[in-house]
């Protein structure tokens, strides 16, 4: 369910780089196109859309995802390292000894 709320959006509130979902937590990279909102106006419509599904999933209400999030501009140079970094979270967590056997990670092609 995480999964397709992230896909939704993609292509049309942002290109959708990478994302690893964790047991307790997702990391995402997207990319933003010109003109889109803010990436705190797109990850708050994000999390307003995939708590609903997952609210409506579990039969309940109330808040799903933290308030928070840790969020940074991908600076020239880095945006390798973050995705090898996002891919390799299950593998550090020893989840799996190769990220591209967590089935909950996406790379774009």
């Amino acid at each position: 369910m995480v999964a397709q709320a992230l896909h939704y959006p993609a292509g049309k509130s942002y290109s959708l780089r990478c994302y690893c979902i964790m047991p307790n937590h997702v990391h995402l990279v997207v990319e933003l196109p010109e003109g889109a909102p803010s990436l705190a106006k797109t990850l708050q419509l994000l999390k307003g859309y995939s708590s609903r599904l997952a609210n409506q999933l579990l039969g309940r209400s109330g808040s799903f995802w933290q308030a928070e999030s840790y969020d940074h501009v991908v600076r020239v140079g880095e945006l390798e390292r973050i995705i090898h970094y996002v891919l390799e979270n299950p593998v550090k967590a020893g989840l799996v000894d190769d990220w591209e056997k967590w089935p909950y990670s996406y790379l774009a092609q």
